[in-house]
């Protein structure tokens, strides 16, 4: 995969169409004059050219500039489809191929990529698209040209969901001269719409008017904490402060008075007795650090009687340790899904989840939220035509819920798709023992991997894999870098876990009680008015809508001795702002009873 930010100070953008003949060449040339007039040095890049002159028509276009260079990757004869056999007879184009070629280019200050015909056009053997090509090589945005005519919102909302979460604008090019009423309906409709707008080009336009140009490079104002630079990093962090999307790091005191709702320590189980002598004993023993990767000398007992228990847990499956679980979602998704090979992922699945079906070169396709039904018609518009993974997570960190995993183990009867569960946020609320939600439901035969955290109920840190087949575990020891090449978590950190593991094993009672609270708050907050996500489970998600909103009635709350997350934009949908609770088993009535006064009174100003 081409990781454009090895390549410093260069900005690239893909520009792509919804159809052939909108004009995506004539807007890489106006992208590449506006650039030019900033004193950029533009890289124009024909990734694939169908019967047309290459770069020869770009040198000419620029002609007398020696700030910009041309490049074509692969020509084939006919002005037809890249695969169409009288381009692809003898050598077809490939992902890998074009992501090589591109790799071998020199640096500029701008890279302007594109793409031949519509966003959905083949560009391999496999059926891989320029969708696939801008998920592997990233570029800063991905630019789609729509021509600016009736119909033209239906195009751009089809590739709107098609791009999903991929950075993209739109630039709606008057190819014909269009009526002023079909231009101004398609422009209210973008805004109505949501759909994020670059520039609306006139018929003959020789410069780019844009009318989003913080989706380029255009100069930022100064402020107190961020300068004015050409520096598109420094721009980021600008637009996120303008967005009240800004993260920083915080530090908390150990003698924090209040009640704290924001951390994962939802069984209070951190300064539990057991698990303190637990690792004062291995830290006695071993030491504060493994100081070594596992195949070195890190992998200590104390690793492998963790790895025992969780294995007795999870019905004897073979289990691996990891050092995150970021680390351990990606590298399972990495290694047991492949090039050419289909994922369904549910839209919310987290980062690291993403992170690892990219890096494996699959078609990444995602199923609405929670949506057994839609992930269904997938697999039966699909079936046969490549092998199928299915990505869903249990209890989902932002919002609380969780799908209908006994569904998708039917499914899986069904359609025999390869199922990666992430039960991070159900490990310890959830099962008769307490492994989480495929134990509590009966799906647990079905997983082909179930990736857990360590780091949350457990209250140690890291996280560790549940795996249907043994050699699964030999595969990950032998091929993933996650684990092969840092040093191993230490061993008061398995020790800890390990004694949760016995902590929590027999106390199914108090799990069943922590899941009935959770659903009578979630009822309290709703009758107040609230929008909340979730039934039963510990992440409880109170919905603000405005950033600023969220982090004022955090900020409410804080003031109250209670502390909670406000969850913002990128991380969750843009106005989907939100107060993140994670309830805890041990909260009293009492802590219940403050916590709905404190919603109760920012009922009114939250109106």
């Amino acid at each position: 995969m081409v990781r454009n930010d090895t390549k410093p100070k260069m900005q690239t953008y893909f520009i792509t169409a919804n159809d052939t003949d909108v004009g995506k060449t004539y807007i890489v040339g106006l992208l590449a004059r506006h650039f030019v007039a900033k004193g950029k040095s533009v890289q124009v890049v024909k990734a694939i050219d169908c019967g047309g002159s290459g770069d020869a028509e770009w040198a000419q276009a620029f002609a007398g500039s020696d700030r910009v260079s041309c490049h074509t990757l692969q020509r084939y004869p006919a002005p037809l489809a890249p695969l169409a056999e009288s381009n692809a007879a003898n050598h077809a184009p490939t992902l890998p191929a074009l992501l090589h070629a591109i790799e071998q280019l020199p640096i500029a200050d701008v890279r302007l990529i594109e793409g031949a015909g519509g966003i959905a056009v083949p560009i391999d053997p496999s059926g891989l698209d320029w969708r696939d090509f801008a998920a592997a090589y990233l570029p800063d945005l991905t630019i789609a040209v729509v021509d600016n005519r009736l119909g033209s919102i239906n195009q751009s909302r089809m590739l709107h969901r098609y791009l999903d979460d991929l950075p993209h604008a739109f630039v709606l090019n008057e190819v014909q001269v269009a009526g002023d009423a079909v231009k101004a309906s398609n422009l209210a409709a973008y805004h109505s719409h949501g759909l994020p707008l670059l520039a609306c080009v006139e018929s003959s336009a020789t410069a780019l008017d844009l009318l989003a140009s913080e989706l380029l490079e255009d100069a930022l104002p100064e402020d107190q904490s961020v300068k004015a630079t050409n520096d598109p990093r420094i721009q980021q962090l600008q637009a996120r402060q303008d967005a009240h999307a800004f993260r920083q790091t915080k530090v908390r005191r150990a003698d924090d008075p209040t009640l704290n709702l924001s951390d994962n320590d939802i069984l209070d189980l951190r300064h539990n007795p057991a698990l303190r002598a637990a690792a004062n004993q291995a830290v006695a023993r071993w030491g504060t650090s493994s100081s070594a990767s596992p195949l070195i000398s890190g992998y200590t007992e104390a690793h492998a009687a963790l790895e025992q228990t969780l294995s007795d847990w999870y019905q004897q499956r073979p289990a691996l340790v990891w050092n995150s679980g970021y680390s351990a979602n990606q590298a399972v998704l990495k290694l047991f899904v492949d090039s050419g090979d289909l994922v369904f992922a549910d839209r919310l699945i987290h980062n690291s989840l993403i992170a690892g079906i990219l890096q494996s070169g699959a078609r990444l396709i995602r199923f609405r939220h929670n949506d057994v039904a839609h992930l269904e018609t997938l697999l039966q518009k699909y079936q046969g035509v490549r092998k199928v993974h299915v990505c869903t997570e249990s209890v989902y960190s932002m919002d609380g819920d969780y799908p209908d995993l006994q569904r998708i183990a039917n499914l899986k009867a069904k359609y025999g798709f390869n199922w990666f569960l992430d039960e991070a946020h159900a490990v310890g609320w959830y099962g008769a023992t307490g492994s989480g939600l495929a134990e509590a439901t009966g799906v647990l035969e079905q997983v082909d991997i179930l990736i857990g955290t360590l780091g949350k109920a457990l209250a140690s840190s890291g996280a560790y894999t549940s795996f249907k087949q043994p050699w699964m575990r030999d595969y990950c020891v032998n091929e993933a870098g996650e684990f092969i090449y840092s040093t191993y978590l230490p061993p008061a950190s398995a020790a800890t876990a390990q004694a949760a593991i016995e902590t929590i094993r027999d106390n199914a009672a108090d799990r069943l009680q922590a899941q009935a609270k959770a659903r009578q708050f979630r009822a309290a907050l709703r009758a107040q008015g609230w929008e909340v996500g979730g039934t039963d489970s510990a992440v409880v998600p109170v919905i603000c809508g405005a950033s600023e909103t969220a982090l004022q009635m955090a900020a409410r709350l804080l003031e109250s001795g209670i502390r909670v997350g406000a969850i913002r934009p990128p991380t969750v949908p843009k106005g989907q702002a939100r107060l993140r609770l994670s309830l805890r088993s041990t909260l009293s009535d009492q802590d219940y009873t403050k916590l709905l006064h404190c919603f109760e009174r920012s009922v009114t100003a939250h109106a």
